[in-house]
């Protein structure tokens, strides 16, 4: 009977542990759509989840809505960048990625998503480009780790850089913060040492290439100009359509991407908790065969002759 008790209270806390680890798979597969922060004709600023267990943001962060404004604004477009920091070299006038308008949407809402954030957790954001232009929308994420601020900006192969250059250096992107884009590169800001500096000086905002395919150009007469016009209008609707379908396609890739890696990385830990359970269970009926054949045998009480008259 202890024996069976003894069993019984080595699996407990093991059952419960594999019981926890099934509960955390329904938790994760739950959470892990992210946390919208905001949503409009302007743009998107959510929390999302980094699957990645080497990654530990410095968060939640409380950093001053004009530090995140100046970062937004310092922000820029350079074709000319100089080897490996691929920081501006000069020669070329750098130009603004995000326009005033564009600060004043993210900067309230990058600083409320740094101060929500969890540490497995980063702030991303989507702007979409000016209404009936066709480009495609400018995407990133801004997370805190170690007294810095990492940004990175996704605008296909542009070389980006930041103002002013002493407050930050440039460095490839982690594959798992990248999504799949080759060659990103992340910012990181010293945002203690961008709290004392100036607001950068005003720079033209950079202008994304259109995506809409290239059309020929056609001859139309002056009466059917306004259909033209038009037609040409709910093209462009219709290009911005698109890029915001594919924009949710690819999160919704990345997301299902996250929880196999999770639900992969739960079944290894199940199948471990299955062979330590099945190797104490082995373990403990050899103890109790152990103690059974090594009870004695019962002494025979010795015959008594007993005399009868």
């Amino acid at each position: 009977m202890k024996s069976y008790l003894s069993l019984t209270n080595v699996q407990h806390p093991i059952m419960q542990s594999v019981l926890g680890i099934a509960a955390c798979a329904f938790v994760i597969s739950g959470c892990a759509g992210g946390t919208k922060l905001a949503q409009n004709s302007t743009g998107s600023v959510y929390l999302e989840e980094v699957s990645n267990w080497s990654y530990e943001a410095s968060h939640p962060a409380v950093i001053d809505q004009l530090t995140i404004t100046k970062i937004v604004k310092g922000l820029h477009r350079n074709d000319d960048m100089s080897g490996s920091s691929r920081m501006s070299a000069g020669g070329s006038k750098p130009m603004r990625i995000f326009s005033d308008e564009d600060a004043e949407f993210l900067s309230p809402l990058l600083a409320q998503g740094l101060s929500k954030a969890k540490p497995d957790q980063l702030v991303g954001f989507r702007v979409s480009s000016s209404a009936g232009s066709g480009s495609e929308p400018t995407t990133g994420s801004i997370y805190v780790q170690n007294g810095s601020i990492y940004v990175t900006v996704q605008r296909g192969n542009e070389s980006i850089g930041f103002m002013p250059e002493s407050a930050a250096r440039i460095e490839p992107t982690p594959a798992y913060i990248a999504g799949g884009t080759p060659g990103a590169m992340t910012m990181i800001i010293d945002y203690h040492a961008l709290a004392s500096a100036p607001m950068p000086a005003a720079m033209p905002v950079a202008k994304t290439a259109p995506i809409a395919p290239t059309v020929p150009s056609i001859v139309v007469a002056p009466a059917k100009t306004q259909a033209v016009s038009a037609s040409a209008g709910q093209v462009a609707g219709q290009d911005e359509l698109m890029a915001q379908k594919l924009f949710d396609l690819r999160v919704a890739k990345e997301t299902l991407v996250k929880k196999d890696s999770e639900i992969m990385v739960l079944r290894k830990e199940a199948e471990w908790m299955k062979r330590e359970l099945r190797n104490r269970d082995e373990e403990m009926k050899a103890l109790r065969l152990t103690k059974v054949s090594a009870k004695p045998a019962p002494k025979k009480k010795s015959a008594h002759a007993i005399q009868t008259r």
